[in-house]
C-alpha cells in the first residue's frame, strides 16, 4: 500500500514539471521504487513456499512411530518401573501380542535372569546384555539390549538371530561331516596302499582284494563330490523358478526304466498308475527327474526282499493356492519313526535303520530333493511308520 502511495504521488509531481522527468533524482527515486516493488513481491512469493517446507519438514510423534519405529525388525519394548509394558513397536506386538501393553515383561519374557538384568540397569546406570532361547513354538534365538530411557522407563530391543544362529550350526556341521565322510576313505585307502607297497607286495590275491576295496572307497568319494557339487548348485538357484513345461509321466516312465534292474535284483516291483490328465508342471526336467530318483532309490534300498513299490499321480487344488500335480511314491520298506521324519531332508542326516542295517549313502539325496522343491516353489510330504513304509508326496504346479 505505501509503495502504490508512493508511486501515485511521483506520478502527480511528474505533472506538475515536464523537467521533472528528466532529472537525475527523479530517475533514482523511480528505480527505488520499482526495486522496492520487486523485493516485496518475491518475499509475498517465497513465504508461502517456506511455510510449505517448513510444513512439509514437521512430524509429530505419531508419525515417527508410523514411519520409522513401527518399520524396525527388532523388537523394541519400553516398561516402567514396575516392569510394566508402556509402549511397543508393531514387531513386538505382531511377536508377542496385539494387546501387550499393560503386560508385565516376565510374563512374555520368562527368564529368570532378565529379572536381575533389568535390576542391573536401574541400580548401575548402565546397559544390560544377554542371549536367550525360547524354545516353544519353536527353538528360536535372542539377544537382548536393556538401556536407561529416564529414571522411571526402561527400553529393551529384542533381536532374533535364529537364523545366524542356524547358519553358524549349519556351517560347523557341514565342516565336520565332510572331514569325516572325506577322511574315512581316505583313512582306509591309505592303509591298503601301504599293504600293497609293503607285506603284500608279493601277493597277487591281497592284493586285488585291496583294489576292489579301494575302487569301492573311491566311488564313496565321487558320489559325495558329485551330491555336493549338486546341492551348491541347487542352492546358488534357490531364487530362480524354473518354468519349463515338463510331462511327469514321461519322466517317471524313463525312471522306471532305469532302475527296474535294481528292483528286480531285490525282487522288488515298482507298480505305476497314472490319472493320464495331461501331467505337465513348471520346472526343470532333470531337476524333477533327480528329485524322484533320489526318492525312489531309497524307496529300494531301504525295502526287503519281495516287496512292492507304488508311484501314483493325481491332480489337487489348493496346495500350493493354484491347481497342483501330485506324485505318490510309496514303499512298504523299514519305515521312519516319528521323531525323525522333520530331520531326515537335513544334510548329512541318515536315519537310524540306515545305521543299524549299514545301508550305503551320503545323506545328501534327500536334502537335495528338498532343496530341488523348493526352488520349485512346491511342497514334499512325508507320511512313514516303522514297520510298515513310507510315502513321499511331492506336489508342483501345474502347467
Amino acid at each position: 500500500m505505501y509503495l502504490i502511495f508512493t508511486l501515485i504521488i511521483l506520478t502527480t509531481l511528474i505533472g506538475f514539471s515536464n523537467d521533472f522527468m528528466h532529472s537525475n533524482l527523479a530517475a533514482l527515486i523511480i528505480s527505488l521504487v520499482l526495486a522496492a516493488i520487486f523485493l516485496q513481491k518475491r518475499k509475498k512469493l517465497k513465504k508461502p513456499e517456506i511455510n510449505q517446507i517448513v510444513s512439509s519438514q514437521t512430524y509429530s510423534g505419531q508419525d515417527l512411530q508410523k514411519n520409522y519405529i513401527d518399520q524396525i525388525e527388532d523388537l523394541i519394548i519400553v516398561i516402567n518401573s514396575f516392569n510394566i509394558v508402556t509402549f511397543a513397536n508393531m514387531a513386538a506386538k505382531t511377536f508377542y501380542s496385539p494387546n501387550i501393553i499393560g503386560k508385565n515383561i516376565i510374563s512374555l519374557i520368562r527368564i529368570p535372569e532378565l529379572t536381575d538384568k533389568i535390576d542391573d540397569c536401574r541400580f548401575k546406570k548402565k546397559s544390560q546384555h544377554m542371549e536367550f532361547e525360547q524354545k516353544l513354538p519353536i527353538l528360536q534365538f535372542f539377544k537382548v539390549r536393556i538401556s536407561n530411557l529416564n529414571e522411571q522407563s526402561l527400553m529393551l530391543v529384542v533381536k532374533n538371530y535364529t537364523e545366524i544362529k542356524k547358519a553358524e550350526t549349519l556351517r560347523s556341521d557341514f565342516i565336520a561331516n565332510v572331514s569325516h565322510q572325506l577322511k574315512t576313505p581316505l583313512v582306509s585307502i591309505k592303509g591298503f596302499l601301504e599293504s600293497i607297497a609293503g607285506p603284500a607286495k608279493d601277493d597277487a590275491t591281497a592284493q586285488q582284494k585291496f583294489i576292489k576295496i579301494m575302487q569301492e572307497e573311491s566311488n564313496k568319494m565321487e558320489d559325495l563330490i558329485e551330491d555336493l557339487m549338486s546341492l551348491s548348485r541347487i542352492e546358488s538357484q534357490a531364487h530362480i523358478q524354473p518354468k519349463d513345461k515338463v510331462d511327469i509321466e514321461i519322466i517317471l516312465n524313463n525312471l522306471i526304466e532305469t532302475t527296474i534292474k535294481l528292483a528286480e535284483k531285490k525282487h522288488i516291483s515298482v507298480e505305476f498308475n497314472s490319472n493320464h490328465n495331461n501331467n505337465y508342471v513348471l520346472g526343470d526336467g532333470v531337476k524333477i527327474t533327480e528329485v524322484f530318483q533320489n526318492i525312489l532309490d531309497n524307496a529300494i534300498k531301504y525295502s526287503d526282499k519281495n516287496k512292492k513299490i507304488y508311484i501314483s499321480t493325481f491332480v489337487k487344488k489348493g496346495i500350493l493356492e493354484k491347481e497342483a500335480i501330485g506324485i505318490s511314491i510309496k514303499d512298504q520298506g523299514m519305515g521312519i519313526s516319528r521323531e525323525e521324519i522333520h530331520r531326515i531332508t537335513e544334510r548329512f542326516y541318515r536315519a537310524e535303520n540306515a545305521i543299524k542295517n549299514k545301508i550305503k549313502g551320503t545323506g545328501l539325496g534327500l536334502s537335495i530333493a528338498k532343496h530341488i522343491i523348493n526352488q520349485h516353489r512346491g511342497d514334499l510330504q512325508i507320511v512313514s511308520k516303522l514297520g510298515e513304509g513310507s510315502e513321499f508326496i511331492i506336489y508342483f504346479l501345474k502347467y
